[in-house]
């Protein structure tokens, strides 16, 4: 029997059928299954295994009774299976146990391959991506792993599955739409934000699709309902999408017509008011506001059309500064006047301070305070809300309600969340622009004269980074000119709680120093939500709610993070999906020190155990259809992993630092951190030490990485080093994978026979492991190695074959390196043009993917190829454009690939004037690679962006 005769279902109970017979699976074999699947092809060790059955609770007999479920699995699903027969479905390899399924036999996989091709047709062929998607979605039988979901062993694979399913539901909804079925969208759309009251793009759509059936009223009811939901559950107002789309069905705007497309409609903006004129009776500032203007103008216009905007921002943002010189500039009725409540401790006093603001101290309650506003036309300015939040937003709405010219602009480091209020939060200043005007401007203000040298610039930048962009922080950080270096200023940043003090004798008690500012915040927190900041203040770079429930009860998580956003310690990032949070570097260190002891060492290993969970997720998808979708996750996590393989390092924990070493390597590979990973690899290697399980994956990964380098030979040592180990343990993977890449280097430093032999014996091996793009990656290096030999055409029909092999299991990899020796291959047999389009169709295929390396070597020999074809002033820009590129990540096409490389620039000098070929590889270095994608694309006759033309690789037909 073979595994095409089993279908594995996961998108819903898990369940398996042989032969269209449903198996009856016991509870322990179905996670013994689920473990196995999540792997997709990788080996599990038995440790893993052992874990996954038992978690905590295990008991003495483990290895001999885990062995046991293996064989009960095995009869299960492979009945006919021969006794001691070496491979089958479920195996023994090396340290430990592997399932050989095909991607079309997991429901699963298949779901994720059609949803993958529907959302690709979405702009081009609606129809079919509706065909496409209703397939994919039809797969579902119910929540994916229904049976497994209080598993820790599939929880990550659960979020994924569900996260491409609500992906798909979207994309499902869009096609609709762009198809003319906006009524059916709307039935769709309507049962999803039901099931998800937090996803804003199926809001978008189905205020979108309730338009174009000509219900504009409740498209905009739909718009209202999804701000309720954000506001009430997260804290947090729409996105941008969200609002420009409200904006757009109250303008009636075209762009929203049926003759449009859906993501035609996407582009509509909202139109600012005109600037209000200034008013009167707020405190007048003694110093320039710096970098406030665009917030200003945003709250002027939101006065324009609301009764009550909250500024809500951190402690230090400026919040106090904006409000106040937004409402000088409102020109309508009287005022504005300011009601300072930071030193108010006894809310029965509010309504006597507002009258008193006005003119009117013996206000004795909110009775006479409406009184004595009426229905006059009013601005009132509420500073520091935030420790009277409840009190405030009572009398606010109060008085708005029986007020009915009264406007109120509100600061607060938290929203008074009331009806009809609209927040701004207010937003770092720029370091780089802003930031660093700011802090001349006020160290000049210490030092008349100074004229800051453009080093010293550089510095100023650095230090407002550091303090992220927070006016309060760098203008605490000016003042220590007088005293201090900008380099001693840097260096003290370590420690800025303790260099960051003000020698104002009027400055409030909370703005005094920086430390006190976060206090200030930090305690109003309740516990709950205090001890939640300590452990978010674990991740680096940010966070998504997935990541967050790692550190927490799930059931608690929502509302006290919420409760964080509102009170501006942790930051909502609109774009995007999920979404992310961060917590500000200033806050993040003061929130660090809120855990400590034993406590904060428990926290940094669930962190470490998320980052290792989420690398070996991402690390087997890289090389598969969402492959982009993986990339872009690692790359917002890589503080975070860099903060966990540190943690691991320092404690000792050397089995997960080498796992997330391995899983982050193919990653670091293409995005051009090769020395990171060289040194990462390096450190966790040492301290595993000759005889760990991991170390021919560990040792396979650098050698990659050193090629990336320039280094084949240290590449070609670590790449038998690996074959050895791989073969002492038993891991047939690692052994496959690691022949062709021993070929490659033996073919790089010049021994074509050794090459040949290898290449040969990974032939042989390679489809015993049953992994497509283990193969296609042997096959593209068997061409290039078959290049090298002269034989052309056997090295045509081989990358073919490779390319082939690569576009059906999604590994784009592997594609584009096939279409970049192909490219070298039609310059070996001086068809400079075909070479041409073949680089150009590389290039272009890469055109929003976050792989750097692949095309800054594609493009390099695209250069070449024009400067063969006799069009070296545009090959001398492309290699200009590599030059410097490559430059900023530290890769170089032409030490990666020495021969080659040699002549792609030999190819372009020798056509050009010395002269004009380094002027015009000056002038290339000015290009962006948007600039160079837009020069392939009318290489390839696609400026348009078809991206299903192909170019032909020689012999294809």
């Amino acid at each position: 029997m073979t595994s095409s005769d089993i279908r594995f279902s996961v998108l819903g109970p898990l369940t398996v059928t042989r032969k269209g017979v449903e198996l009856d699976l016991a509870p322990r074999l179905k996670t013994l299954l689920a473990t196995l699947l999540v792997a997709q092809g990788k080996v599990v060790s038995v440790d893993r295994v052992i874990d996954a059955l038992w978690n905590k609770d295990v008991p003495k007999t483990a290895v001999a009774t885990m062995h046991s479920y293996v064989t009960n699995l095995r009869r299960a699903i492979e009945p006919d299976r021969p006794p001691r027969a070496v491979h089958g479905i479920v195996d023994r390899q090396g340290p430990g146990y592997v399932l050989r399924a095909r991607p079309e036999s997991v429901d699963a996989e298949w779901f994720v391959s059609l949803a993958e091709r529907g959302a690709r047709a979405l702009d081009s062929d609606p129809a079919a991506a509706v065909e496409d998607l209703s397939a994919a979605l039809s797969l579902w039988r119910g929540p994916a792993y229904l049976d497994l979901r209080d598993s820790e062993v599939v929880a990550a694979e659960i979020a994924r599955l569900e996260s491409a399913r609500l992906e798909a539901r979207q994309n499902h909804a869009f096609a609709l739409i762009a198809a003319g079925a906006a009524t059916s969208a709307v039935v769709e759309l309507e049962a999803l934000v039901r099931e998800d009251s937090l996803a804003e793009r199926a809001w978008e759509l189905l205020a979108l699709a309730l338009y174009r059936t000509g219900r504009q009223s409740d498209a905009l009811g739909a718009l209202r309902t999804a701000r309720d939901h954000l506001l009430e559950e997260l804290g947090v107002d729409p996105g941008p999408a969200l609002r420009a789309m409200e904006s757009a069905i109250l303008n009636q705007d075209s762009a929203l017509d049926e003759n449009v497309s859906p993501s035609d409609s996407r582009s509509v903006v909202t139109r600012p008011l005109p600037d209000s004129t200034p008013g009167i009776r707020v405190p007048t500032p003694l110093t320039r506001l710096i970098g406030r203007d665009d917030d200003v103008a945003a709250v002027g216009d939101l006065l324009g059309t609301h009764r009550l905007v909250t500024i809500t921002g951190p402690g230090g943002a400026g919040k106090t500064r904006t409000a106040f010189e937004a409402a000088r500039r409102y020109g309508s009725g009287e005022g504005p006047w300011a009601v300072l409540l930071a030193d108010l401790t006894d809310l029965a006093l509010l309504p006597s301070l507002v009258g008193a603001a006005m003119g009117a101290p013996f206000v004795r309650g909110a009775e006479e305070l409406i009184t004595i506003i009426g229905d006059r036309e009013v601005l009132l300015v509420l500073d520091n809300c935030e420790h009277l939040v409840e009190g405030v937003a009572a009398l606010a709405e109060m008085v708005l309600s029986r007020c009915p010219h009264l406007r109120l602009l509100a600061t607060s480091r938290e929203a008074l969340a009331i009806t009809g209020e609209v927040t701004w939060e207010i937003p770092p200043l720029d370091p780089e622009g802003p930031g660093v005007e700011l802090f001349v401007e006020r160290a000049t203000a210490l030092r008349p004269g100074w004229q800051p040298r453009h080093s010293e610039r550089e510095l100023m930048a650095e230090i407002c980074r550091d303090l992220d962009g927070l006016p309060l922080a760098i203008e605490l950080a000016a003042a220590q000119t007088r005293v201090l270096s900008l380099e001693q200023i840097t260096d003290g940043l370590a420690d800025r709680f303790g260099l960051l003090a003000t020698t104002s004798r009027t400055a409030p008690a909370r703005h005094r120093d920086l430390e006190a500012v976060i206090e200030w915040s930090v305690r109003l927190l309740t516990e709950d939500e205090r001890e939640l900041l300590g452990r978010l203040a674990l991740f680096e770079g940010g966070f998504d709610l997935e990541a967050a429930q790692w550190l927490t009860d799930r059931s608690r998580i929502l509302p006290n993070l919420s409760a964080l956003i509102s009170k501006s310690l942790v930051r909502s990032e609109t774009e995007g999906t999920p979404r992310r949070y961060r917590i500000l570097e200033t806050i993040r260190q003061y929130a660090g020190r809120l855990l400590t002891g034993d406590e904060a060492g428990r926290w940094a290993d669930r962190h470490l155990a998320w980052a290792t969970e989420l690398a070996e997720t991402a690390s087997r998808r890289l090389r598969s259809l969402d492959a982009d979708t993986w990339m872009r996750r690692l790359q917002h996590e890589q503080a975070n992993m860099r903060a966990a393989l540190g943690h691991a390092m320092v404690t000792g924990d050397v089995d997960r630092a080498l796992r997330l070493a391995c899983a982050l390597s193919w990653y670091w590979y293409r995005t051009g951190y090769a020395h990171e990973g060289i040194s990462w690899l390096t450190r966790t290697l040492d301290a595993a030490g000759p005889d760990h399980q991991g170390r021919g994956q560990a040792l396979l990964g650098r050698a990659m990485l050193r090629y990336l380098v320039g280094d084949a030979v240290g590449g070609n040592n670590d790449a038998v080093h690996a074959s050895e180990a791989a073969e002492r343990s038993g891991e047939i993977e690692i052994l496959a994978r690691s022949l062709p890449y021993r070929a490659y280097f033996q073919q790089l430093t010049g021994d074509s026979a050794l090459a040949q032999e290898l290449i040969q014996e990974a032939a042989r091996l390679v489809p015993a492991v049953g992994l497509p793009w283990v193969e296609a990656e042997m096959m593209m290096i068997r061409g290039q190695i078959t290049r090298a030999t002269g034989n052309f055409p056997l090295a045509a029909t081989q990358l073919i074959q490779a390319a082939d092999i690569s576009d059906l299991c999604g590994h784009d990899w592997a594609s584009i390196s096939a279409w970049w020796i192909a490219a070298k291959v039609s310059m070996d047999l001086g068809e400079a043009e075909r070479a041409i389009r073949q680089a150009a169709h590389a290039v272009v295929q890469l055109d929003r993917s976050l792989d750097v390396t692949s095309w800054l070597a594609v493009v390099h020999v695209l250069g070449g190829a024009l400067g063969m074809a006799g069009r070296a002033k545009e090959g001398a820009m492309l290699l200009g454009a590599v030059q410097a590129i490559g430059g900023r990540v530290g890769y170089s096409p032409e030490i990666m690939d020495p021969v080659d490389g040699r002549r792609n620039v030999a190819a372009v000098r020798s056509a050009l004037p010395e002269d004009d070929f380094r002027r015009t590889l000056t002038a290339g270095q000015a290009l962006s690679r948007d600039d160079v994608t837009a020069m392939a694309r009318e290489l390839v006759g696609d400026a348009q962006g078809d991206r299903g033309t192909r170019a032909t690789l020689p012999g294809h037909r």
